[in-house]
């Protein structure tokens, strides 16, 4: 079975036949007090067609500013009492040009019970998502987690809750 993996992928890198070569130029220019450095990537094709660079759009993708700025996405409740629920509330800022809706809440387990904004948050305006993990009848380390989707955003984003659930605590 692993020679047959090593085959195909020998088949596929064999079939790739088309190397790519990068470089990087780099000009400056200077005025009487600043210096300002330009630097350019760019990838040929062996037969000379110039092709987008990878790293390029993956630089652009990086930067991009995110439309959703969280108060933090790892909660940690440390030592929590057994009986009460723990319960937290995330923030999220819409640093979007448009308003943005949660469409879905999944918890990771039963365990986890969510509330969440139901209406659409404008642009620099806060929403909420609520989290109450259950300590009942329970004890020791935890670590759950909710992952909340945005009608602007299908990959979502995975909240988590940690913490340690003492039973000897009151």
């Amino acid at each position: 079975m692993k020679y047959s993996y090593l085959i195909i992928a020998l088949v596929i890198i064999s079939a790739c036949n088309t190397q790519l070569s990068y470089s990087n130029k780099e000009t400056s220019s200077s005025t009487s007090n600043t210096t300002i450095t330009t630097t350019t990537n760019t990838a040929i094709i062996q037969n000379g067609n110039p092709a987008p660079n990878p790293l390029t759009s993956l630089q652009n993708s990086i930067s991009a500013p995110d439309s959703i700025i969280w108060n933090e996405l790892i909660h940690d409740f440390k030592d929590v009492p057994s009986g009460p629920p723990a319960t937290t509330k995330f923030f999220f800022v819409n640093q979007s040009m448009k308003p943005i809706t949660i469409t879905a809440l999944h918890p990771g387990c039963s365990c986890t019970a969510t509330d969440f904004t139901k209406t659409p948050v404008s642009p620099k305006d806060t929403g909420w998502v609520t989290a109450d993990y259950k300590t009942s009848n329970t004890f020791g380390r935890f670590r759950k987690h909710i992952d909340v989707y945005f009608d602007k955003n299908p990959n979502g984003y995975h909240l988590i809750l940690t913490g340690n659930v003492d039973a000897m605590m009151k």
